[in-house]
């Protein structure tokens, strides 16, 4: 999302960010260990906000499936009919 669209109302004080060399910013709470958002937060024009951190439905869907050639090996990728990428998808 773009960054001017995400606030964050609590809890700053309890991120850690980990930025991989040549990679996108990972945010993950200090106490119980969880992924919350990263991409190029904060300094960056968007948030990548991870689905599992959001309470309600985030009313959107699975577009494709990327990263597909590095998935473990007992991964099952339901056939659910969307595209999908050996790495990342093509830009736009």
């Amino acid at each position: 999302m773009p960054q001017d669209g995400f606030r964050l109302l609590a809890g700053e004080e309890l991120l850690r960010v980990y930025r991989p060399e040549g990679g996108m910013a990972k945010v993950f709470c200090t106490e119980c260990g969880s992924s919350l958002f990263g991409g190029t937060w904060p300094d960056g024009p968007e948030v990548s906000i991870r689905l599992g951190a959001l309470d309600g439905d985030p009313g959107v869907r699975p577009q494709y499936h990327s990263h597909v050639a590095s998935k473990a090996s007992w991964d099952e990728i339901c056939d659910d009919g969307l595209p999908r990428y050996p790495g990342n998808p093509p830009a736009k």
